[in-house]
Parts: structure tokens; sequence; C-alpha cells
């Protein structure tokens, strides 16, 4: 069972919970698909607020949006949104109650934002006074490490502190880490260590553009294609496999990438046009990348992705690209060749953290 389902068959873990909010969004249910708000309101959980992160609680809002709603369809609840607060915003909003339960999908990934906004609830609750539950859930990627170790001042909202690009943390590991980075308190209700998919528990997209476990296990690389001029694929029915502009030789660019060797990965010459984000309604040359096969590192993917679309003259937006990897841009490897290399060694920095650092705060046994 994930945190969620626990604290439904069992809702005195909470005891003298008080005013009782939720953060969370679609991906927060159960394995039969009952909203995490709505299913703990029929197990007698009286919930009076929902707050949610990036996308909103109803999940509608595009990537770096988060819609106010009036009130939570499902559970008739008013709903509030966390991001792009300030910490005394989010701190007001959070004297609405006495216990904050955080039921998201996380995927693993440094700069995908709910850790941020768990990191900043966190950060709240000291002033506002609150308890911080977290419904664990699994991590969809595992438990494997990937990326540097980010640099302090390269600190944003994709990179809300100093860890490895791929954490190898659930969300429930993470806030029992963050908490004790913060001096804050936190209590996770652990969850079994579920599959995704058929059989397992079901996957419901927890941000419009990972609808997916295939995009999901390439986004830790395929994501770096936002610090391009480049379309990531996002207005189109493939967001983190496809990547292309306009004027591309995609030809030229798939055998350029196959060449590299860069694992279980294929890239195939393709042509779309995206309807939203990037490149807009214009018709755009690249590739789309499909896996063959297990794929233990998708940063290489990505890195050689970037590296190939700018030798095409795509620019790089490197502030961002800085941000999203954590390192000064003189460090980030582009050539395809180097790539795998310099992300092995970058994965033996990331061993060593996560042995000294995370180690404490792991739950969940490691092989």
């Amino acid at each position: 069972m994930t945190g969620l389902e626990r604290l439904i068959q069992d809702p005195s873990r909470l005891g003298a919970a008080g005013r009782v909010g939720l953060l969370t969004h679609p991906a927060g249910l159960t394995r039969d698909f009952v909203p995490a708000a709505v299913a703990l309101q029929r197990a007698g959980v009286r919930l009076e607020r929902l707050y949610g992160p990036e996308h909103g609680v109803d999940g509608s809002g595009h990537a770096g949006e988060a819609p106010d709603l009036d009130s939570d369809t499902a559970s008739g609840l008013p709903a509030h949104s966390l991001y792009h607060k300030t910490l005394p915003e989010i701190t007001e909003l959070l004297r609405q109650v006495d216990t904050l339960l955080i039921d998201l999908q996380d995927v693993g990934v440094r700069f995908y934002t709910y850790i941020s906004s768990l990191w900043q609830v966190l950060e709240a609750s000291r002033e506002a006074g609150i308890r911080v539950v977290v419904l664990d859930r699994p991590n969809p990627i595992g438990f494997g490490l990937e990326g540097p170790v980010l640099r302090p001042e390269f600190r944003s909202f994709v990179g809300i502190a100093e860890f490895p690009l791929r954490h190898g943390l659930t969300i429930g590991e993470f806030g029992h880490w963050a908490a004790e980075v913060l001096d804050a308190q936190v209590e996770v209700i652990e969850t079994a260590l579920a599959s995704y998919g058929p059989g397992g528990l079901p996957w419901v997209p927890p941000s419009p553009n990972l609808p997916d476990l295939e995009n999901v296990l390439l986004y830790p690389g395929t994501c770096l294609i936002e610090a391009t001029e480049a379309s990531e694929g996002r207005g189109t029915a493939l967001p983190f496999r496809w990547a292309g502009a306009p004027g591309i030789d995609a030809h030229a660019l798939a055998a350029r990438l196959n060449r590299a060797n860069l694992g279980n990965v294929h890239f195939r010459p393709a042509y779309y046009q995206p309807t939203h984000s990037k490149h807009a309604d214009t018709p755009c040359a690249g590739v789309q990348v499909h896996l063959t096969g297990p794929l233990p590192r998708a940063l290489p993917v990505g890195l050689a992705l970037v590296g190939a679309l700018h030798e095409q003259g795509v620019e790089l937006k490197t502030d961002w690209l800085q941000k999203l990897v954590g390192l000064p841009a003189g460090e980030i490897p582009l050539a395809p060749e180097t790539a795998l290399e310099v992300c092995a060694q970058w994965e033996q920095q990331a061993q060593a953290f996560a042995h000294e650092r995370f180690a404490p705060h792991w739950l969940y046994a490691r092989d």
C-alpha cells in the first residue's frame, strides 16, 4: 500500500490532528482511482482545505503554471496554490491548518519541483507551527543515482539544495533528509515499494508532460533540452521523447547520436509540429528517442542531445543549463562521445554523497 492507503486503513495514525490540510495533485489517489482528498474524507479524516504544487491541485497548469481554484471539484474543499509563492506567503497559507498531509507523486529528479515545494513547506512549518506528515509513494525510477551534486551558487527552485541530480529517494525519504538540514520536523507514513503499470500501482501523470513511464525514465536526461532553443516535445504526443527545431537535419542528427553508443537507446529521424510551447505551430525536424532495453542512465542521453543540437546551430540557454545540471557551463560535457564517461564519474560522486548524507534517512532497503 502507499502511505495514503495505510492512513485510510488506519486514520488513528494521525491522533489529534486538529485542522487538516492536504498538499496533493491528480496523481495523489488510491489504486482504485479515488482522489486522496475524497478517500480521506470517506475514512473520516476532517480535511478543511487543499494545497497544490506546480500545475495545481487539478493538474491543469502547463509548465511553470499553477492555477488557483475557488474549490476542488471532487471534494468540494477550498484550494490554494503554493507554487510561485514567497516563503512568508506560504507560511500564512499554512497557518490555516494544524496538520498538513502531503501526497505527491515525485519522479526522483532534483529539478522536478515537487521536492522543492516540500522543502519550502518544511521551512514554513517552523514559523507556522504546524505538523507535516508525508504520505509516501514509490520512486518510479528507483534508487539509482546520477549526475553531479549541485553547487551552492546554482541554487534555484529547480535546484533547491546541494544533492545529486537523480537523487534515488522516495519523497518521504527526501522529507526526512530535508527536515534534518532545515532543523524542521516531519513524519512519514511509509509505502510498499510496488511497481507501476499493469498489476501494480496505476500510473497517473503527475504533471502534464509525463504521461507514461517511458517519459519518466528519459526525463532526467531529456529535460536538459529545455536549456536550448530546441523543442523538448512539449505540445506534442511525445514530450521528452522528441527533440528538434526548425531547420535541423534530422538524419544527420540521428546518425551523430547513434554513433555515440549511449546504451539501450536508438535515435530515429522525426518531424513534428508542437501545438504550444517552443516553436508552436511551426514544423520541426529532429529525433525521437526509442528505448531498446533497460536504461540505467538517462543523463548521458540528454547531454548528448543538447550537444548534437548545438553542433547544428541550436542556441544554448547557458544560465538554465547551469541551473538544471548544477555546475558551471565549462564543466558540463556536451560532446556526445564524452557523455557516458563523465556521467560515470558523476555517479561515483553521487554514490559517495548518498552513502554519507542520505543513508541515515533511507526508509527502504537498497540492494
